[in-house]
């Protein structure tokens, strides 16, 4: 959010922080419907939210 914030203000910054809100909780509600619990949902939800970093860095 740093890099984001610096090159483009607060209102960019805003924006991708909602952005990638709005897609855990969307990954949290997902995952608790098709039947996951207690902290399997949150670590499901986060590796969809933030675990394809590892996908595209070699």
């Amino acid at each position: 959010m740093i890099v984001v914030s610096s090159f483009s203000g607060a209102r960019w910054t805003l924006i991708v922080a909602g952005g990638f809100t709005a897609w855990f909780v969307l990954a949290l509600t997902v995952v608790h419907i098709k039947g996951g619990r207690g902290r399997e949902v949150v670590r499901r939800a986060y590796v969809a939210t933030f675990g394809w970093g590892d996908y595209v860095t070699p």
